[in-house]
Formats: C-alpha cells, structure tokens, sequence
C-alpha cells in the first residue's frame, strides 16, 4: 500500500506520553499512513514501547539512533519517507483522529503545497497563544506575503501538513544542535510555498509538558539559539533572493524577538546579548531599526538597539532614560511588595 502520508515522530525518554500519542497516530480514519519513529537514544521505556507497536503495525518503522537532538531525528527520517505529504508530531502531543484525512483533503483539492491547520494547548496552561494563531491566520488560501506573515509568529512544523517534494527538494533539514529548529524551517518552507491551504480546526493537541527540552534549562540559556538561527534565515532569504520580498516581516520580526531575549533572561546576561546580538546586525537591520515607522518598530525596541549600535552619546542617553524610569518605578514596587502583598496575605488567611 503506497502512503499518502508519511507521519514523523522524534522520540526522547517519552514513555509517560508514548502510548496516547501512538495511538492517536496508528487509529486514524485514513489508513494509507506510514509512520515513521526515530528514537534518538532514550534512556527510559520509550524504544520498548516503539517495538510493541511497530509489531502490531505494519505501516510502523522504528529507527533507534544514538542522542543526537530533536533536529537530528527528524532529519533521519527524511530518507525513508514515501508518502506524498508529510505530518510531524511530537512524542508528547496527539493529534485528533480524522487529521490525515482532514488536511490530505485539502490539500488535494487546492493544490497547495503546505496545508495549516490549528492546535490546541493541553496541560492546564493559558490558551491565549493558541486562541489568537486561530484569529490571526485567514480561513482561505494563503498565496500573497503579506497573507504569509501570521504564520511565521506560530512557527511550528507540526501544525502543518507539507508536502513531501517541498521539503526534500529544498532539502529543508532542520538546524543540529541548536533550539528553535522549527523556526528555520518554517521560515524556508512558508516563504517558498506557493499555495498555502487552511483547515480551520484544532486538529493537534500539544501538551505543555514541564519536564520537555524547552522547559527543562533553569538559567534558559536555549534562549540564545534565536540569534544564530535567525542569522541563518536572513542568510536564507539573501540566497534564496527571496529578502527584499519578505524585508518588512523579517526584520522587524528578528528585532523584537532579539529584544525578548533581554526581557526573558534578566540583566546578567545583558552583556553577552549586547555582545552577539551587535556581531549579528546586518546594515539593512541598522537602517530598519533608526528609520522604520513606530507601527513596524516600537520605541522601546529601536531604543534597546540604539543601547547595542548607537553612538557613545545615544547609548548614554538611553542609559540615563532607562535609569530614571526604574526610579520612577521604586515607590509602586515598594508599596506592592511590603503593603499590597502582605494584606493580601492577611485577607486570604481571614
């Protein structure tokens, strides 16, 4: 039976979770699937749980290789796949049951090369993310840029189902040894996809799990993966000829997310952001972030710029400013830490 689907699936010390998504997978409603498992040197159950499954499974491959990271399973299942699309899934998500014959429908009837559907958060966190990637992305057809750029805010490979040639021509592999793979291959397949279809359902549940590669860092050092990955797109997108096309979502999207990082790893890191983060602008990121109207570039982020790249003067004053605006600040944060905290205290205990 030749595959309409080739089904991905990285697996790393998962056996908590193995089984809901496996089965998720092997029950489809369409049958014409090919799954293929790569575990990538799991040190629990996991490969036990693989081999039960491939056994009962005909249409199931497991291959066992040595740890090697996210990237590199997936990568080494490229060679093996033989369905005209393919569908990623990662180990400790699932995905509903008619997925496979929901968007391979889709895709067949608009002819589209990527075909986006939804997600939905699992594990007892806010859903805001995943509520806004639904309002955010158009419920037709995606075929201009500036329909593109929502996508590439919701950068995952596993809300998608791609076609096969897509990826293989374009041998878009994803990144070894770096976080946020998933962002350089979105990137490169969004922006070369000519049609991109939209089922607008949540077909896969992605499990917010604690103890997963991106939660598990306690000093969240993965965080500085985005500057060289995002180095790595604006090198796509030069190669590809594809950047003047994509300039205004690009840059200002690289700019914000490099800004975040200074906001989500604290101040002892501010030296080695500043440091990397100024070896990494481009003289198109230098002109964006001075001249772009404040709707494409926010004050706060062109000043944290002109703080890494401006002249001696423009660093100090921006030095001065943020000073300033934390002594501003001291009097609110006094009042909230020793009044406003310990009453609440006080009423809850009441």
């Amino acid at each position: 039976m030749q595959p309409k689907i080739s089904i991905i699936i990285p697996v790393y010390n998962v056996e908590k979770y193995l089984r809901q998504c496996l089965d998720s997978v092997v029950n489809q409603t369409m049958q014409e699937i090919q799954i293929i498992c790569v575990n990538d040197g799991s040190t629990d159950g996991s490969l036990a749980i693989l081999r039960e499954y491939e056994a009962r499974d005909s249409r199931m491959m497991v291959l066992d290789k040595p740890n090697g990271g996210q990237s590199s399973a997936r990568n080494a299942a490229y060679p093996h796949v033989k369905g005209k699309y393919t569908c990623f899934v990662d180990s400790d998500d699932w995905i509903e049951l008619d997925l496979c014959e929901k968007t391979y429908r889709k895709a067949e009837g608009t002819g589209a090369e990527i075909t986006v559907f939804f997600y939905q958060r699992e594990g007892g966190m806010n859903d805001t993310e995943a509520r806004n990637y639904v309002r955010s992305i158009p419920a037709h057809d995606i075929t201009t840029v500036q329909n593109k750029a929502p996508l590439f805010e919701y950068n995952s490979v596993c809300y998608k189902l791609w076609r096969s040639d897509l990826i293989l021509n374009n041998r878009l592999f994803f990144p070894e040894g770096l976080y946020f793979e998933d962002q350089m291959v979105c990137w490169q397949g969004v922006t070369l996809a000519k049609r991109i279809s939209v089922v607008p359902e949540q077909l896969y549940h992605y499990r917010c799990n604690p103890n997963s590669t991106l939660q598990a860092p306690e000093n969240k050092v993965y965080l500085f993966d985005l500057i060289p990955i995002y180095r790595k797109i604006d090198e796509f997108l030069r190669e590809s000829g594809l950047f003047e096309e994509y300039r205004e979502i690009f840059i200002p999207m690289k700019l914000h997310i490099w800004h975040s990082l200074l906001l989500r790893l604290g101040r002892k890191n501010h030296v080695r952001i500043f440091q990397e983060i100024h070896k990494s602008l481009t003289a198109d990121d230098r002109e964006f972030y001075r001249t772009a109207p404040k709707v494409l570039i926010p004050k706060r982020v062109r000043q944290f710029y002109l703080e890494i790249d401006g002249s001696p003067i423009e660093r100090m004053t921006y030095c001065v400013v943020r000073n300033l605006s934390e002594i501003v600040k001291m009097p609110e944060r006094i009042l909230r830490q020793w009044i406003v905290k310990p009453l609440k205290k006080l009423l809850k205990a009441a």
